[in-house]
């Protein structure tokens, strides 16, 4: 490349600029939001990072069961509610310009997805429950047991937020108002 300087330009003009060729493509880096595998229900959000990053990319995400790629202006991809056909290899590289410039695709990212256990919940005593008693409900996790599970307790949408997020929740002193149906949902 020649820069020719016209012989009247003030040549601070010219000062710091430097030119380079890159010869390699750059490569972007692929990342999750979550370490690990993934519950199915929850969300995930991949990212595709270019260095040194500059404006003007576009993304596209790739999978290997997908005919065709998904582009974005926004360098993340995410899934709201994943399920298991969430799972599988996926790849990006980010592109600019007219024609379009692309980088190379970035390492694969393995997304292992999980179905989510059910959660069993026992009520004690297992009978009728009289005003002023103590009742106490236990949500019991099959599948999972060596993960260290929080709970959240709620009575008809109303969620118990004061309570610790534990396996075990007692009402110590039942009134009319706690009548209803109880549903716990593990996290």
């Amino acid at each position: 490349m020649a820069v020719v300087v016209n012989p009247g330009l003030d040549r601070s003009v010219l000062a710091g600029f430097t030119h380079s060729t890159q010869t390699e493509k750059p490569k972007p880096e692929l990342t999750s939001s979550l370490k690990g595998a993934v519950l199915t229900g929850n969300s995930v959000t991949l990212y595709c990072t270019l260095k040194p990053q500059s404006a003007g990319w576009k993304f596209y995400w790739s999978k290997y069961t997908w005919s065709h790629s998904t582009e974005t202006e926004s360098d993340s991809y995410s899934i709201s509610s994943v399920s298991v056909s969430d799972r599988g290899q996926y790849w990006c590289r980010a592109g600019k310009g007219n024609p379009v410039y692309y980088t190379d695709y970035s390492n694969a990212l393995s997304l292992t997805v999980i179905e989510s256990p059910k959660p069993t919940v026992t009520i004690n005593p297992d009978t009728q429950v009289f005003i002023g008693e103590t009742v106490t409900f236990r949500c019991d996790v099959q599948k999972g047991r060596d993960t260290e599970w929080t709970y959240d307790w709620f009575m008809e949408n109303v969620t118990f937020s004061s309570f610790p997020t534990t396996q075990d929740f007692s009402i110590r002193y039942v009134t009319d108002s706690h009548r209803g149906e109880s549903v716990n949902e593990d996290s």
